[in-house]
């Protein structure tokens, strides 16, 4: 346990997560950034695939780099999933179906967790401190239990996504415990989708309905232009001169050149999308009070369903509401605070959001880490929400004293 604290402690660089995905089996290891050049969105595209029930999946057999430059820590974090597309907990680790059958078969618990970008992995440089990987070694190394711990967050997944994903997939091969790791992503989520339907008309234009997200959203638009023909000419003028410029960038091979070409792309409306700042600047200029309370009511409401169902089905289910800068009394560094300093305030709808679910009467499974990093100086987020390998430890450890007590 010490050695693994120390080893997050110490932090790691650039250099040695390269190291390590130069050993894969690969040709070459690809890497996914945040540009606008089409060559990079179809790699994007290709790993995180859209689909419009869950709002994005991730894709199997997947081993990519992603640089989260833009997200403030000018780091890369090496992703991995297995056959079924399923995060990896080790780049060593066997498939996740292997790992259920070995479970049963030696009476370890399995343990699956939901969650957005963090659980996913953003942020932890290594499949290894990834939350979930990290519990499984600390219920280990800590307190002598051994557990298979599966990790099922997708970038973006709120609880909505995470209970869709609950009842129609993971209980069809039920685990002992399910983990929900909830909470940054729903606000957001859940307050564009209030706003949007208490404004009939943006409502309309925007097709919204209950239970969707910004991504349902974004599928629902490009469904509706698909035989407007003024939009599919300019749709194919933008994709050529993207395709153009990607060409461009590949003849004179140069970082700079390819970064003023990624530039001149802003205005390209195939990749990206107006509507989330205009929600945005809605959002702010809307009865934030009653959005929060709606909002904090929907994701209650959510946890109370996937406890029910988890319940049905013989499964411990645990909720965790995530930390995030908006909410706790954690004294920040100096870029923590810029961090905050930067994100779009949204009329205050994050705190009043988190108010009302830290006041609602929790039951026995609910569990609210806002406060977590209250006594924690040195850095642990990289950016508004998520977290580095050390956050993810502190995080991951209260997590798995948590399931202690449960299994215990």
């Amino acid at each position: 346990m010490d050695d693994l604290r120390a080893s997050i402690e110490s932090g790691l660089t650039n250099e040695d997560v390269l190291s390590i995905a130069n050993t894969l089996p690969v040709e070459k290891i690809r890497s996914i950034t945040n540009e606008r050049l089409i060559d990079n969105v179809l790699l994007a595209r290709s790993v995180f695939k859209p689909n419009p029930y869950y709002g994005t999946r991730l894709a199997a057999d997947q081993q990519v780099l992603i640089d989260v430059d833009e997200l403030g820590a000018g780091d890369i974090d090496l992703f991995m999933t297995d056959s079924d597309g399923i995060t990896k907990n080790r780049v060593s680790d066997d498939n996740t179906q292997q790992r259920r059958d070995n479970a049963r078969a030696t009476k370890k618990k399995v343990i699956t967790f939901f969650g957005g970008s963090t659980i996913m992995g953003t942020g932890s440089r290594l499949p290894a401190f990834t939350i979930p990987s990290l519990v499984e070694q600390i219920l280990l190394l800590k307190h002598r239990i051994e557990t298979v711990c599966i990790n099922r967050g997708i970038l973006g997944m709120t609880s909505q996504d995470s209970f869709n994903m609950l009842t129609a997939d993971e209980l069809c091969t039920p685990p002992d415990y399910v983990v929900f790791y909830t909470g940054w992503n729903c606000v957001f989520n859940q307050s564009a989708i209030r706003t949007l339907l208490n404004d009939e008309k943006k409502s309309k234009i925007f097709k919204t309905y209950p239970g969707m997200s910004t991504r349902h959203i974004e599928h629902g638009m490009q469904l509706g232009l698909q035989f407007d023909s003024s939009a599919a000419w300019k749709r194919a003028i933008w994709i050529t001169i993207n395709g153009a410029l990607v060409r461009i960038s590949k003849l004179l091979n140069s970082k700079k050149i390819r970064n003023v070409l990624n530039s001149l792309l802003k205005s390209d409306p195939t990749v990206n999308q107006s509507f989330v700042p205009e929600i945005i600047e809605e959002i702010s200029h809307s009865d934030t009070d009653k959005i929060a309370i709606a909002c904090a009511e929907d994701y209650l409401r959510l946890s109370r369903l996937a406890h029910a169902c988890c319940e049905s089905e013989g499964v411990k289910f645990l909720n965790f509401i995530q930390p995030c800068l908006s909410w706790g009394n954690k004294k920040m560094t100096p870029t923590e605070q810029e961090f905050k300093n930067s994100s779009p305030p949204m009329g205050g709808v994050q705190n009043k959001f988190y108010t009302h679910v830290a006041s609602a009467s929790s039951p026995e499974y609910f569990h609210d880490l806002g406060h977590i990093f209250d006594s924690v100086q040195r850095q642990v987020y990289i950016d508004t929400g998520h977290l580095n390998p050390y956050g993810n430890f502190i995080v991951a450890e209260k997590i798995a004293d948590q399931i202690a007590i449960e299994l215990k």
